[in-house]
């Protein structure tokens, strides 16, 4: 199952590796990180690292953190309960 919910103004979708430069901007932003454990990434690496980690998890459990564009730019990931 894929995840694609579209609006006028937004996407929220699966990642895919097209999503580093944004993910980088936001997870490398130690204000983001202030209530998150102050664990700011350093380098686009890690943010392909993650991307892969939840591609493995859509696969194996259908659901992981999702992408939530603001049509073609990467604003902020989400997860769904």
């Amino acid at each position: 199952m894929s995840i694609y919910i579209e609006t006028e103004r937004l996407l929220l979708r699966e990642f895919e590796d097209q999503d580093v430069d944004g993910l980088f901007a936001l997870d490398s932003d130690p204000l983001v990180h202030k209530y998150l454990g102050n664990k700011p990434v350093t380098n686009k690496d890690q943010c392909l690292e993650y991307i892969a980690t939840c591609k493995q998890k859509y696969k194996a459990h259908g659901i992981c953190r999702l992408a939530l564009i603001e049509k073609s730019r990467a604003i902020s990931l989400v997860g769904l309960a």
